[in-house]
C-alpha cells in the first residue's frame, strides 16, 4: 500500500512540475536551472541536498508568490533527477495579523503548488508572535498579540507622528522580533532565500544598523554580517516598549554571539525576470493581495491594516467642525463602523484607541490632554484634574484609571511612562528616527496634531 501511495504521489509531483514549467517563459526556465545549480552548490553537492533546509519569508505580493513557485519548481526538479531534494520551510508573514481573505489567497497558491501534503515542505505562519502551522481557519483574537499592540500604541504616543509612520516604525521592530523567534524556535535552517533587489536590501540593512547604533547597542559585530543577529538587536528595542514603564532590557549582543550565523542567499540577480508575464499568476490563482512590488517590506503588511491607516490619515487631514463626543462607557458600535471594527480586529486596536493614538494626548505631561477631551470626550473635562492625578501616580477614583485604560488601550504603568516620557534617552532617539519613515523607509513630512476644532471621526 505504501509503494502504491508513493507512486501516486510521485505522479502528482511530476504533474505539478510540468504545470509549473508550462506556465514559465523561456527566460524563467533558464533562471530556474541557475537557481538549481546555486542550491546544489550551497548544500555542498547533490549528496547533501536531502538534508539541506531552505527558509523563505512569504508575503502578500507578486514577488513572494513567484519566488515560491520558482523554489517549488527547483525542489521538484531536483527530486525528479535523484532520490532526494531539499527541505522547504515557508513562513507566511502578514503583520499585524492576516485577514481571512489573505489566508484564502495563500491557501489557493499552496494548493496549486501541492505544498500542504508534501512532507518535504513546512508551511508556517505567524500567529500573534508564535510560529504555528499554517491554517486558513485562524481567527485573530485580542489575546494573540497584546504585546505587539502595546508596542504600537507606545510608539504612537511617544513619537506623535503620522499614522503611516507609526505603522512603519512598529513593523520594523515587530518583524525583527517575529523573525528572531522563528529562527530560534524551529529546527535550524541552512539558508534563507530572498528575491528582494540588492539596492533595497542594502538600504534596509544600512537603516537597521543605524537604528541599533542610535540605540547604543554595542558589541554586535555579527550584526554586520548575520541577519539573525541584526534581528535580535532590533527585537530588544521592541521589548523595551513592551516592558512596564519602559524598563531597560539585556543588550542583544550578550545573547547572539554564540549563534551560528544565518546564511542569506540573494537570488534577485538570477530572477530579474521574476515579475514578467502573467502565466505564473494565473496558475497560482492570482494569489496576490498587494499589487505594488516596488517596496518589498510592504509585502509583509496586511493590506486591510494598511488601508485602515491610510484612511485614518486622510480623515486626520480634514478640517471639520468639532462636535461633542461621549465617553467610552456610553459608546456602542454603530452599523456605520463595520469596516472600522473589521480592520481594528486586524490591528488589534479599537476605533477609540486609534483616535486617541492620533491625538497622542498623554505625552509631555498631558500637554494636549485638554484639547483631546474638548474634541472627543467633552463630558470628561470635569475629571481633567483627576486624569492628571492618575497619570502622575497620585490617588484618584478607580473609574478614572479604568477610563484611561479603556480609551488608550495601554495599562496605567505605560501611560505613566508616556506622561513622564521616562523611556531611556536612547529609546526616545530611536523612536523619533523610526517614526520619520513609513513601511517603505520613505521620509514622511511631520504632520501636526489635528487642528483645534477638527473632528477625526472615522466611520
Amino acid at each position: 500500500m505504501t509503494a502504491i501511495h508513493d507512486q501516486a504521489m510521485h505522479h502528482i509531483y511530476r504533474q505539478v512540475l510540468e504545470r509549473l514549467l508550462n506556465h514559465m517563459s523561456q527566460s524563467q526556465r533558464a533562471s530556474l536551472q541557475l537557481l538549481i545549480q546555486r542550491l546544489l552548490i550551497a548544500a555542498g553537492g547533490a549528496e547533501y541536498i536531502g538534508t539541506f533546509r531552505v527558509l523563505v519569508l512569504h508575503g502578500n505580493d507578486r514577488r513572494s508568490a513567484r519566488l515560491l513557485a520558482m523554489l517549488r519548481a527547483a525542489q521538484l526538479s531536483i527530486a525528479a533527477r535523484g532520490p532526494v531534494t531539499f527541505q522547504l520551510r515557508v513562513l507566511v508573514i502578514s503583520q499585524p495579523a492576516p485577514s481571512f481573505n489573505t489566508l484564502i489567497a495563500h491557501e489557493r497558491a499552496f494548493n496549486a503548488l501541492f505544498l500542504q501534503d508534501d512532507p518535504r515542505v513546512e508551511l508556517l505562519m505567524v500567529q500573534g508572535r508564535a510560529v504555528r502551522p499554517f491554517s486558513r481557519d485562524w481567527v485573530p483574537s485580542r489575546d494573540d498579540a497584546p504585546a505587539a499592540s502595546t508596542a504600537m500604541l507606545m510608539l504612537g504616543h511617544l513619537a506623535r507622528t503620522r499614522p503611516e509612520g507609526v505603522l512603519g516604525a512598529w513593523l520594523y521592530l515587530d518583524l525583527a522580533t517575529t523573525f528572531s523567534e522563528a529562527v530560534q524556535s524551529q529546527t535550524p535552517v541552512d539558508v534563507m532565500i530572498t528575491a528582494i533587489p540588492a539596492r533595497e536590501r542594502h538600504r534596509f540593512l544600512a537603516w537597521f544598523r543605524r537604528i541599533l547604533h542610535l540605540a547604543g547597542e554595542i558589541g554586535l559585530p555579527e550584526a554586520q554580517h548575520c541577519l539573525a543577529a541584526l534581528a535580535d538587536g532590533l527585537s530588544q528595542l521592541s521589548r523595551r516598549l513592551e516592558g512596564a514603564g519602559g524598563q531597560e532590557t539585556m543588550p542583544a549582543g550578550r545573547e547572539v554571539q554564540a549563534r551560528t550565523p544565518l546564511r542569506v542567499m540573494a537570488i534577485d540577480e538570477l530572477l530579474a525576470d521574476l515579475l514578467e508575464g502573467q502565466k505564473l499568476e494565473s496558475m497560482l490563482g492570482n494569489a496576490c493581495a498587494v499589487p505594488e512590488d516596488a517596496y518589498p517590506l510592504g509585502a509583509f503588511v496586511e493590506p486591510e491594516a494598511l488601508a485602515q491607516v491610510r484612511q485614518l490619515q486622510g480623515r486626520a487631514e480634514q478640517t471639520l467642525g468639532c462636535r461633542p463626543a461621549l465617553s467610552l462607557k456610553n459608546q456602542v458600535d454603530k452599523p456605520g463602523r463595520g469596516r472600522a471594527a473589521q480592520a481594528g480586529g486586524v490591528l488589534g486596536l479599537s476605533h477609540d484607541q486609534l483616535i486617541c493614538l492620533l491625538f497622542a494626548p498623554f505625552a509631555r505631561r498631558g500637554e494636549h490632554l485638554e484639547r483631546y477631551l474638548k474634541c472627543r470626550h467633552t463630558d470628561m473635562l470635569v475629571a481633567l484634574p483627576y486624569l492628571h492625578y492618575a497619570l502622575r501616580g497620585e490617588p484618584c477614583p478607580q473609574a478614572v484609571k479604568a477610563w484611561l485604560v479603556n480609551v488608550s488601550g495601554l495599562p496605567v504603568a505605560q501611560l505613566r511612562a508616556v506622561y513622564e516620557t521616562s523611556l531611556p534617552a536612547s529609546a526616545i532617539r530611536v523612536l523619533r528616527h523610526l517614526a520619520r519613515r513609513d513601511i517603505n523607509l520613505r521620509l514622511l513630512c511631520q504632520a501636526p496634531l489635528p487642528a483645534q476644532g477638527s473632528d477625526v471621526e472615522w466611520s
